[in-house]
């Protein structure tokens, strides 16, 4: 999933993924509770969102906008199933998102307590899966600085993981949260030629580009791989990101593959320090003992 804060925002106000709540009178409460911050229940439908991140992101608008204040403690799982017309087990989904990104903290004997939130602009993401993607580009827009065509030498073609002289053509691209005024990344699309023409001459690109390679060129992705490395920005780089030449930045290359394994589009995103963290929770067996 993909979840974000930066500067006075944050990406449950983003509304990058529609979800309906319906308010109606709880039969089996009569009062509110004194965690109770407002006294209704909720059916909340997910839309194209999982049930979970729909809960998350409606739980993270309801603390940015004072429903919780920092140091309270949340409703319990319970009442919040309740309120919300969803499982015990979609709470703690919701919930283990928004502790990842640093929004909640728990202990045993003391509760869910909402934290202060970090003041330096930066995006959390929770990718683990191509919908996962979708969701984190749904929350940021592309801006277009150049193009051109290349013929990869030796150092491009260990970069695409292509062979020497092979042509691509290269985008380069500044993503960012709409609204926002701090650049979010670097980025460097590169398509094989016969699909260039999927992003056409878009200033603003507001869908991932290998969805809009499936849409024009009917070109079907089945796989992506990818790859994190530390990097430095360049001048070029960090004169768009608003940064310092040198900077450290994290490098995400993605690469996308068709079916017949061939890479039509590479992705090479670099992310400032300070500006992203991708988070990734492995569950031990013994923890489901």
């Amino acid at each position: 999933m993909c979840v974000c804060t930066y500067n006075t925002c944050h990406a449950g106000a983003c509304q990058h993924g529609t979800s309906t709540l319906h308010h109606f009178a709880d039969p089996m409460r009569s009062t509110p509770s004194s965690a109770d911050a407002f006294p209704y229940t909720g059916a909340l439908t997910g839309g194209r969102n999982p049930l979970y991140v729909s809960l998350a992101r409606t739980l993270a608008d309801d603390i940015h906008g004072g429903r919780y204040a920092i140091g309270s403690t949340l409703p319990t799982e319970g009442e919040l199933a309740l309120r919300y017309g969803v499982s015990r087990h979609t709470v703690r989904q919701a919930l283990r998102e928004l502790k990842d990104e640093g929004l909640l903290w728990s202990r045993p004997g003391i509760g869910t307590k909402v934290r202060a939130r970090p003041e330096s602009p930066r995006f959390f993401s929770g990718i683990h899966n191509i919908s996962d993607l979708l969701q984190f580009v749904d929350a940021t827009e592309m801006h277009v600085k150049s193009r051109r065509e290349i013929v990869a030498d030796a150092s491009f073609a260990e970069l695409l993981h292509c062979p020497p002289g092979q042509a691509w053509s290269e985008t380069n691209i500044v993503r960012k949260v709409p609204g926002g005024t701090t650049p979010l990344c670097y980025l460097q699309a590169y398509l094989r030629p016969e699909y260039a023409g999927a992003i056409g001459r878009a200033r603003v690109i507001k869908r991932p580009i290998y969805s809009l390679v499936e849409e024009r060129c009917g070109v079907r992705i089945v796989e992506v791989v990818q790859e994190i490395t530390a990097a430095q920005l360049t001048p070029e780089m960090a004169l768009a990101l608003k940064a310092e030449a040198g900077q450290a930045a994290m490098r995400i290359s993605r690469y996308y593959l068709d079916k017949q394994g061939v890479i039509v589009e590479v992705g090479i995103g670099h992310y400032p320090s300070g500006r992203y963290t991708q988070t990734t929770r492995f569950r031990a067996h013994s923890a489901e003992d």
